[in-house]
Parts: C-alpha cells; structure tokens; sequence
C-alpha cells in the first residue's frame, strides 16, 4: 500500500490556504487545516471530508503560528495522526495599511510574529522530519510587496522581503537532502484580508484582483512538477 503524503497549511481557514487545502485534498493527499479562528477550521474540514468521503485525511488544529508551543503542539498532533509530514505551506498572513510613522510597535511585532516569525517556527518543526525521510517541499507565501516596497505597507513588505531570504537560506541549507523550498510571490489577491485592510481600495479593485483558485493552483504545480520548479525558486504570478 502506498502511503499517501500529509500537508500542513497555515492560514488555511479562508483564502489561498483554504483553496491549497481543498486542492490537496483532491490530489488525495492528507491536510492539516490550520488557523487561529475554530468556526473557519470546523467549516474548511466538513467541505474536505465531503471530497470522496475522506474522513481519515483531514484535521483542523487552532494555532496561533507566531507561539513556538502551539506550532510543536500541531506538528505533534499532525505525526501521531498521519505518521509524518511531506508538505509545508507557510501562508498564514496579516496586513495593516498605515504609515510607518503611524505604526505602533505591538502593529510591527504582530505582523512580523505571524508573517514571518510564523514561517521561521513551523520551518524549523518540519525540517528534521523531512532530512529524516531526505524529502519534502516547503512553499512560502511571500508577495509582490516582498519584492518590492509599497507606501503605507512597510511592516507588511518588510515580513515578506524577509520570507524572501528565508526561503533563499534554507533552500541552501537542505538542498542536499531532497528537500525543495520555494517561494511564491501573488500580486494582489481577492481575500478577506484585502478587504479588511482596505474596504474602500478593495471594493474599487477586486475584479481586477487574482482569485485565491488561481494562485492555490500554481501552489499545487510547483509542489507536484518537479521538472519545471527548482529548489530555491520564487514565482511570480
């Protein structure tokens, strides 16, 4: 019997986390539902276990991403169900649009605990797991403002310039254990998060914003082709 590989996605209550998951799970792959909010994971997991009745290949767990406890607590939750981790997908993300001199410092410390300090503790939890089995994919969510800055996102650009070389780093780091760590960088994407940040920049724009579908799709081409994707690489969309 051929194991199926397991998936952890953050951030995977809404958006580009839940359509990743819903995407995986069709590939007949196990997810981990990830999120801080308990009505999203209970409402992404019931629409997961009604694909093809897999009630064995989905959990949702609550996590805060940014507190080292509740990301060992998930990792451990994930391998005493699924008996290891093949995929990471560190999507889980915040954004406040404001100047930088109006930007408090619990603002900066909150995006850069989530967006980036979030994929650095789950990194970290995952890796061993994956040198033990010499393979793996990690996909880091960065953005367009990671590559780029924007007026009135500097903590948001400074968590995702960061995701940039984080995932440059560890790409690196593992390369010699068939690990692949890539980045990938949407422009701006229809989501709740966009309209929260900016109702008024949201509704002017959002037909001409990537649905969350398109960008989970290219997710799931640089996690399954190989001969297209290589370690280390950022792809724009």
């Amino acid at each position: 019997m051929i194991k199926k590989l397991t998936a952890i996605i953050t951030g995977s209550g809404r958006g580009i986390g839940k359509e990743t998951a819903i995407l995986l799970a069709k590939r007949e792959i196990n997810v981990v539902i990830c999120s801080r909010t308990e009505y999203e994971i209970n409402s992404v997991v019931r629409e997961i276990k009604e694909i093809h009745n897999r009630h064995q290949g989905v959990i949702g767990i609550k996590c805060d991403v940014s507190i080292s406890s509740q990301v060992n607590s998930l990792i451990k939750s994930t391998i005493d169900k699924f008996g290891g981790i093949d995929i990471l997908i560190n999507n889980a993300g915040i954004v406040f649009v404001k100047k930088l001199i109006y930007t408090s410092e619990e603002e900066w410390d909150r995006i850069i605990n989530i967006n980036l300090k979030g994929a650095f503790l789950f990194t970290k939890a995952v890796l061993p797991y994956m040198i033990n089995k010499k393979s793996g994919v990690i996909i880091n969510v960065s953005s367009g403002a990671g590559k780029a800055g924007f007026e009135n996102l500097s903590a948001y650009c400074a968590s995702k310039f960061g995701i940039m070389g984080l995932t440059e780093s560890v790409a690196w780091e593992v390369a010699n254990h068939n690990i692949k760590v890539m980045t990938i960088c949407p422009g701006e994407v229809d989501t709740k998060m966009q309209e929260d940040a900016d109702s008024r920049y949201y509704n002017l724009n959002k037909n001409k914003m990537l649905k969350p579908q398109i960008v989970a799709e290219k997710i799931l081409q640089m996690i399954l082709d190989d001969e297209v994707y290589r370690n280390g690489e950022s792809v724009d969309i």
